[in-house]
C-alpha cells in the first residue's frame, strides 16, 4: 500500500496524456472515421503496442539512474513537473485559440482500404515510436513516480498499467469515432476538453515542482 499513491498519479498522468489530442489520437480516429472501424482498431492496437516499447524501455533504463544518484532523481524529478506544465499551457493555448488540427490521417493509410489488418498495426506502432515527445513524456512519468527504492514490481506494475489503460483507449476511441454523430458531439466540446486538461497538467506540474 506504500507505492499505491505513485501508481495512481502515474494512470492518472497518462490517462490525461492519452485525452489530449496528439498523432496517436488524430491517427486513430481519423483512420476509424475515413477508413473503416477495422483499420481504426488495427492503428490503436499499434499504438497500444508502442505504448508497450516506451514504457518498457524507459523503465529498464531509468530505473538503473535512480537507483545510482539521489540528486539525478531530483533533477529529474523537476523536469517531469515541467514537462507536465508545458504540456499544460499548451493544451490552455488551444482551448483558446480553437483547435490547430482536424481529425485527418495520412494519406497512406487511405489510400487502400483493403490493405491487411496486420499493416494497420505496423502503421499504429510506427505512429507512436516515431512520436519524439513519447520519449520525453514516459521520463518524466518514471521519474516523477519512480522512487530510487521502489521494488522492481511498482515499475512493472506502472508499465503493466499504462499500456492496458492506451489500448482500452485507443480502442474504445476506433470504435466511436467510427460513428459519425460522436465525432460532431466532440467538435463540439474539443475547446472545453483541452482547457480542463490544461489545468489539470498545470496544477499537477506545480505540486510536483513545488516538492
Amino acid at each position: 500500500m506504500e507505492y499505491f499513491p505513485y501508481l495512481l498519479t502515474a494512470y492518472a498522468i497518462f490517462m490525461l496524456a492519452v485525452l489530449s489530442p496528439g498523432p496517436n489520437f488524430l491517427a486513430v480516429t481519423g483512420t476509424a472515421m475515413t477508413v473503416s472501424r477495422r483499420a481504426g482498431l488495427g492503428l490503436a492496437l499499434g499504438v497500444g503496442c508502442g505504448t508497450l516499447c516506451w514504457s518498457s524501455m524507459t523503465m529498464l533504463g531509468l530505473t538503473a539512474v535512480l537507483a545510482a544518484s539521489a540528486d539525478i532523481a531530483l533533477l529529474l524529478r523537476w523536469a517531469g513537473g515541467a514537462y507536465l506544465m508545458f504540456l499544460g499551457y499548451k493544451s490552455l493555448r488551444a482551448a483558446f485559440r480553437g483547435p490547430k488540427h482536424t481529425v485527418a490521417t495520412d494519406p497512406r493509410l487511405i489510400a487502400n482500404p483493403d490493405r491487411p489488418f496486420w499493416r494497420y498495426i505496423r502503421r499504429g506502432l510506427i505512429v507512436q515510436a516515431g512520436n519524439p515527445k513519447a520519449a520525453l513524456f514516459w521520463l518524466s512519468v518514471m521519474s516523477i513516480v519512480l522512487r530510487p527504492d521502489a521494488p522492481a514490481w511498482v515499475a512493472v506494475a506502472i508499465v503493466a498499467g499504462t499500456t492496458t489503460i492506451s489500448f482500452a483507449w485507443h480502442l474504445t476511441l476506433a470504435w466511436f469515432f467510427s460513428t459519425p454523430a460522436v465525432m460532431r458531439v466532440y467538435r463540439r466540446a474539443q475547446r472545453t476538453i483541452e482547457g480542463v486538461l490544461g489545468a489539470a497538467f498545470l496544477i499537477l506540474g506545480g505540486k510536483l515542482l513545488a516538492g
